[in-house]
């Protein structure tokens, strides 16, 4: 990489340097749409996933640690950054407590007392960060809990943006005409295997087999054949319990985890996504997360089975996810396969009802280039407000303290 011409780069208006720990389809799904809007979007990334950053990004370059990434930030000397990461970690940490430019924080899960029941380390760490940081990019509704419970401090810039779909990827392969119901499942669960039952699948499974319903797995990327990083997985020890039940039982089916090309292109042949937790008739019980998280939280997968044209299965106790699908009229109510005739109501769902249609109008909504703009905005009000603070005025001061923090939430904090 050229420092000199990407330095260049960094100096327009609309420019922003991603760093992250864990790259992901979201910072390649965020770049994407903002340079369809003319952004100039440059990465430091450590290698801990099988995404690759290549023709994604106008610029990249991996680093070996936090450090090394701050310190190529410095050289940079970027507008403004947005930092990644799956929870609180050292990159996080390190750019909020010395930063090169105003700081945009993304985590996938807040970790504070209101939502999670174990690894309490990192608590104080989260909350550190929250208030350190300029910006919060909040994929789901578990900020907001953790400032509403725990008085966490949030930081003065915040904006609503979860997993968007991609909605101009082609489906390629349609569902044959069958009388067969199949239902997929896409991404992590909680496995029983590490004593997870919070979002747990197997007894639930065992329900929709049991109505001659097929099920498959998709398992995510962590466990690809082609990535070989993550020393802790194992998918025929953390999967064993799903491949006993797949010999006994031919409605279900095990597949290999796939890249997002290549799964996007198998999920249209099915009929339903489904996202499940905090329901003690599927063997769901909290051993890890608490209630407000399985309420406050958003699953990514929603944008898989939206651009694959599925409607999605899901009980209420996931209270935002459900809402969300309900009001875009794409959710099933998932309690229906605790009563006999499930498989005739998902029948009859598919023949006569127009889900196929306010499924493409859901994914059209919800999809990342129809959102592009909100994420562009919003960086600009964040380098707009941090550059306000710096001056001495203690009236501007004042002034960026209170104002554009309601403004924030009253603009970004949309659906």
């Amino acid at each position: 990489m050229d420092f000199f011409a990407a330095a260049k780069q960094l100096r327009t208006n609309k420019s922003i340097l991603f760093v992250t720990s864990q790259l992901r389809q979201r910072e390649i799904k965020m770049a994407h749409a903002l340079k369809s809007l003319g952004w100039v979007v440059g990465l430091l990334y450590y290698n801990s996933t099988p995404f690759k950053p290549d023709g994604h990004f106008d610029f990249f370059l991996e680093v070996k640690s936090a450090k090394k990434a701050h310190k190529y930030a410095k050289m940079l000397a970027p507008r403004l950054v947005h930092v990644f990461s799956g929870a609180i970690d050292d990159y996080v940490l390190l750019f909020c407590h010395d930063k090169v430019a105003p700081v945009v924080i993304d985590l996938n899960d807040v970790f504070s007392p209101s939502l999670m029941d174990y690894c309490p380390e990192r608590y104080s760490t989260t909350k550190e960060a929250l208030a350190l940081a300029d910006g919060f990019c909040a994929r789901d509704l578990q900020v907001k809990c953790a400032e509403r419970l725990d008085h966490l401090k949030i930081p003065p810039q915040i904006i609503f943006f979860p997993e968007y779909c991609w909605n101009d990827r082609p489906v390629l392969t349609p569902k044959t005409s069958s009388d067969e119901i199949h239902i997929v499942s896409v991404g992590t669960i909680s496995l029983e295997t590490y004593g997870m039952y919070d979002c747990c699948y197997l007894e639930l499974v065992k329900l929709i087999l049991n109505q001659h319903i097929h099920f498959h797995i998709y398992p995510p990327w962590s466990y690809r054949k082609d990535h070989h990083l993550d020393p802790n997985v194992n998918f025929e020890r953390d999967y064993a319990q799903f491949l006993e039940l797949e010999r006994n039982n031919p409605y279900l089916h095990i597949h290999d985890s796939l890249p997002a090309e290549q799964l996007i292109h198998e999920l249209p042949q099915y009929d339903f996504g489904i996202i499940s937790g905090g329901y003690e008739g599927f063997g769901q019980r909290y051993s890890h997360f608490k209630p407000e998280y399985v309420k406050s939280c958003y699953s990514g997968r929603i944008a898989d089975y939206l651009d694959a044209h599925l409607p999605v299965l899901i009980n209420e106790e996931v209270v935002f996810d459900y809402w969300l699908l309900k009001r875009y009229g794409v959710a099933i109510d998932l309690k229906g396969v605790e009563k006999s005739g499930f498989k005739a109501e998902l029948q009859n769902v598919l023949k006569t009802t127009p889900i196929k249609t306010k499924v493409a109008a859901a994914k059209s909504t919800l999809s990342i280039l129809n959102n592009a703009h909100r994420l562009a905005n919003f960086y600009l009000e964040t380098m707009q407000t941090r550059q306000i603070s710096a001056d001495h005025s203690s009236i501007l001061k004042r002034l960026t303290r209170m104002i554009p923090r309601s403004l924030a939430r009253i603009g970004n904090w949309g659906f």
